[in-house]
Parts: structure tokens; C-alpha cells; sequence
């Protein structure tokens, strides 16, 4: 299965509120709701999972792929 069009891929960078910025590097399909999660590898070095909802993707020139 693979989110919906025009949303969050792999490879994209991504604000997290509160957390920083990231790259996305896996996502995953919650079967008994339909929510998408992905995970975040933070600038920083750390790796979180979040909705979805929380991610904003950066629209800045230099992250285009």
C-alpha cells in the first residue's frame, strides 16, 4: 500500500515541531486506522516516528530531489 498522492515521501525533508528538521527514511501504513507514520532521521542524529499530521515537509530550494 502507498500514501496517498501529493503526500510526505522517503528521502523528503521535513520540520518537526519541537523536534527540529529531518529526513524521512521509512514509513508505515497503520492497518486498523489507515494512518500513515514515518520515520525522521533528526539533523541532530536521533530517530523518531511521527504521524502524518505532524510533519511539514521544506519546500527549500537546496532539499529538492
Amino acid at each position: 500500500m502507498k500514501p496517498p498522492a501529493g503526500r510526505i515521501h522517503i528521502g523528503d525533508r521535513v520540520d518537526l515541531p519541537g523536534d527540529g528538521t529531518g529526513r524521512v527514511v521509512a514509513e508505515r501504513l497503520v492497518a486498523t486506522n489507515g494512518a500513515w507514520y514515518y520515520t525522521v532521521a533528526l539533523d541532530g542524529g536521533a530517530t523518531v516516528e511521527r504521524p502524518d499530521y505532524e510533519l511539514r515537509r521544506r519546500d527549500d530550494p537546496e532539499d529538492l530531489r
